[in-house]
């Protein structure tokens, strides 16, 4: 299959030169796996299309999935070469005449927007691990940095109450908080603090 990237952006800012675009499936004990990628040789821009050929699962290796499975979400993620880290939280906007899933001899377009952190929209409530208040409808882990805004888009703050509660890093914009009743552990080897 072959998947055109027409735009790829991390941040904001479009992608570098030695960073890397990978298309993913997950097999059936649940373990991503990489199909195809592709690295960048010169900076993004408006004018550029990069090619991922993404590879189909081979049928005559029936104990190992080792391509795509046809009608699967393709899963993007980035390797940012200059923090040399993987970037996870990669959002797609396919076109409409074209793939948006896996398929035999398939073509898809896409535009991809990358992102190092997680923003708190507060949508729902104000439980942090309800996946419906965040824009990635993920909760936080020691993978991702948080933001929580001045204004999320539900108007609500989070607040924690329970014991597990994770992130890489947070950053609370002015006029912002955040309630712990619980722990909230920051970083790898930071510790968390029932803090409100």
């Amino acid at each position: 299959m072959s998947i055109i990237i027409d735009a790829a952006s991390l941040d904001g800012g479009y992608l570098q030169s030695g960073d890397e675009i990978a298309a993913f499936d997950v097999n059936d004990s649940g373990t991503e796996i990489c199909v195809g990628r592709v690295t960048i040789i010169d900076e993004f821009t408006p004018d550029t299309n990069y090619i991922i050929t993404a590879s189909a699962d081979d049928p005559t290796t029936p104990d190992e999935q080792d391509g795509f499975i046809i009608g699967h979400e393709i899963i993007f993620r980035y390797w940012n070469s200059g923090e040399s880290k993987e970037i996870l939280l990669v959002a797609q906007a396919y076109d409409a005449g074209l793939d948006d899933d896996y398929q035999s001899f398939g073509t898809a377009l896409v535009d991809l927007d990358g992102f190092t952190y997680e923003t708190w929209t507060g949508t729902v409530d104000t439980v942090w691990n309800n996946t419906a208040n965040w824009n990635f409808n993920k909760i936080p882990s020691l993978l991702f940095d948080v933001i929580i805004p001045s204004s999320p888009a539900g108007v609500r703050f989070p607040s924690i109450s329970i014991s597990d509660a994770k992130c890489n890093d947070i950053t609370i914009e002015s006029n912002a908080w955040i309630k712990i009743h619980g722990n909230l552990q920051i970083g790898s080897s930071g510790g968390g603090a029932p803090i409100e």
